[in-house]
Order: C-alpha cells, then structure tokens, then sequence
C-alpha cells in the first residue's frame, strides 16, 4: 500500500469512498454520517487545499481516504474525561476515515491510519487523537489495535454528535 496526498483530480473517487462509508455505517444502523451530517464535498475539498487529505493507494486504485488535521478543534477542548497530556507543540487529528467498500475488512484501514500516524511523527507531533461514533464498533477495534487510549468523550453540534475520543501520545 503506497499512500499520498490527496489532489483535487482525486477528489471523485475520494467522495465516492465517502458514500461507501455513510453506506456502510447506514446498514450498521449509525448515524454517523447520515441525514446531510459528515464529510461534504466542500470539506474534502477544503482538506486538500490544506494538505489534511492522504489517500491510500493498491494497484493504482485509491482504497481509502483520511484527514490528518492539525491545529486545534474547539470540540476536543470540552472533553468528558481528560487527555493523556497536552503537546506544547499541538496536535494532529485523524478524521473523515472511510475505505471503500470491496476493500472493507481487510486490514487496510490499520495499514492506512499507521502510514499517517508514522507521517504525524516524522513531521514532529507526539500527541494524535481521533474520535468516534460510541457503536462504530470496526473503528474502535482499529483505534484499539493502533495503541490509542480512550480518554472520554466529545460533543460535536450535530445530530447524535456524542464521539468516543481518544489519544495516542507517542515518545
């Protein structure tokens, strides 16, 4: 798996990896995602002007899509719980995670958000968080598989908003 910076001649597939995940998270019964809320064509546009967007590439096919943030979300600030530590430095969030669906559970996602995690770290953050839907039961085995740490909880100002949050603070 190769992975690179999404461009804006990505942005078709990237959306159509997106609807792949608002499907699949509609067929779990989340509503994350769902009824307008969640990655928009603007925003992932947004993310590729900023260079938050990466891609994961097999075979020259784009499999998957994630946002590596940085800065700081207002929404993280008003946690339920407590991060492990606050980086002077700040930190990078993972968002708009979604693999396409004839490549769903098979590893790629695990592969994908370490790739962005060792980026993170090259680029100098020790301090990674992520946050999701409290029954996206597959996300939070792949968080749990990556050594984050759940430390609480988020409330973004949508519909069912409530986010599991957690933090990989790395040496």
């Amino acid at each position: 798996m190769e992975i690179k910076q999404a461009t804006h001649k990505d942005l078709t597939t990237i959306m159509e990896i997106i609807e792949d995940g608002r499907a699949s998270l509609k067929a779990q019964g989340s509503p994350q995602w769902q009824n307008g809320y969640g990655p928009n064509k603007a925003q992932m546009t947004n993310d590729i002007v900023n260079n938050f967007c990466w891609v994961a590439v097999v075979d020259d096919k784009i499999v998957a899509v994630a946002s590596l943030v940085e800065g700081i979300d207002p929404v993280y600030t008003a946690i339920n719980g407590k991060w492990i530590r606050s980086d002077e430095k700040g930190y990078v969030a993972l968002h708009r995670v979604a693999v396409a669906k004839n490549f769903a559970k098979k590893g790629i996602a695990k592969k994908f958000l370490g790739k962005l995690i060792h980026i993170a770290k090259q680029n100098g953050f020790q301090d990674i968080r992520i946050d999701t839907y409290p029954e996206n039961f597959a996300m939070m085995k792949t968080i749990d598989a990556l050594g984050f740490v759940y430390c609480g909880q988020v409330e973004f100002p949508i519909p069912a908003g409530l986010r599991n949050a957690y933090q990989l603070s790395l040496p």
